[in-house]
């Protein structure tokens, strides 16, 4: 329908006010407006802050509430049942507004200390520490673990500078796990730049665990899995022009079968992937990201550890090189 010259004159008199209220769109509001994922990831520093309407918040989180609200059922991709008592370090981050763990669950974590989770930053971005509970020493998801609340959220202060780099994340308990030599609750040391020219090789077999989904498309398990004998793929492998075309980063591990059938999936995010040695395990990994779950030339990738290790024990000692 065509306007009069009045009714467009009236519309362009409203628009000026409008403008002169409102003033011009700055630069902080359009960047609110247009960013996405990757961008919003570099402003989630530590949940020691309140989530603000503008922070991402961790879209595993989100997905575990709604499935919860919505009923229905909540990455270890052709894993095995891990028998019980195995994998002593892994933990289930779920949401504390949900009462049971199972559908609590959305990501997972690897004890460090009786007071420290190491985990995924995406895992944890936006959120607050009293939005989540950590659940521990058990490999079936139900109302009889160990349940603990958090006191403190650290996030990786270059989480977000490039796609998924630097995605890692410490969780401070407020109240301490029951650690032992041989119970149920482990910690699981760290591996170090001086222990991967032996054991991250290519073809090494690794270990990842997760309660996520055992395929691309299906659903969570209540009871904890794991894949044994995945091997790594060297990076200049997995950046390829035909697997991840150089999003690889050195901050980064591949690990996986380019055939495809073997991966972590959607849920496992955050989890543990081990290596062996002569005397334990030790975390060489984060579960971080991937294309799908088990695609050809598509294997799991996962945050380096090796290159956190200083970061690690700088947060846990509060000491200023933190997240500085």
């Amino acid at each position: 329908m065509r306007r009069s010259p009045a009714a467009l004159v009236a519309g362009l008199m409203l628009l000026s006010f409008a403008f002169a209220i409102c003033g011009p769109e700055t630069a902080a509001q359009r960047a609110r407006r247009t960013k996405g994922k990757r961008a919003t990831a570099a402003t989630s520093r530590s949940a020691r802050n309140r989530a603000d309407a503008t922070t991402q918040r961790s879209g595993p989180y989100e997905e575990a509430l709604r499935n919860y609200r919505e009923g229905v059922e909540p990455k270890v991709v052709n894993g095995k049942p891990a028998p019980a008592g195995t994998f002593p370090w892994q933990v289930a981050i779920g949401a504390s507004e949900v009462p049971d763990a199972f559908y609590a669950h959305f990501c997972g974590g690897s004890i460090h200390s009786a007071t420290w989770i190491i985990t995924a930053a995406h895992c944890v971005e936006g959120l607050l520490p009293s939005e989540i509970t950590i659940t521990a020493g058990t490999n079936r998801l139900d109302d009889t673990a160990t349940q603990r609340r958090v006191r403190r959220i650290i996030i990786h202060k270059d989480y977000g500078d490039l796609p998924h780099n630097n995605d890692i994340a410490l969780i401070e308990l407020v109240d301490a796990l029951p650690l032992s030599t041989d119970g149920p609750i482990r910690a699981v040391p760290l591996l170090t730049l001086a222990d991967e020219g032996r054991l991250l090789t290519e073809g090494a077999p690794m270990v990842v665990t997760g309660w996520g989904r055992t395929t691309e498309r299906g659903v969570k398990v209540r009871d904890l899995r794991y894949l044994d004998n995945l091997p790594i793929v060297p990076r200049n492998i997995c950046n390829r022009t035909t697997a991840y075309d150089g999003e690889i980063t050195n901050n980064m591990i591949c690990a996986g079968v380019l055939a495809g059938g073997m991966d972590s999936c959607k849920g496992d995010s955050g989890g543990p992937l081990t290596a062996e040695t002569e005397r334990a395990p030790k975390l060489a990994g984060v579960v971080s990201w991937g294309e799908g779950c088990a695609r050809a030339n598509r294997p799991g990738v996962y945050t380096r550890v090796s290159n956190y290790v200083g970061w690690v024990s700088a947060c846990i000692s509060n000491s200023p090189r933190c997240n500085r």
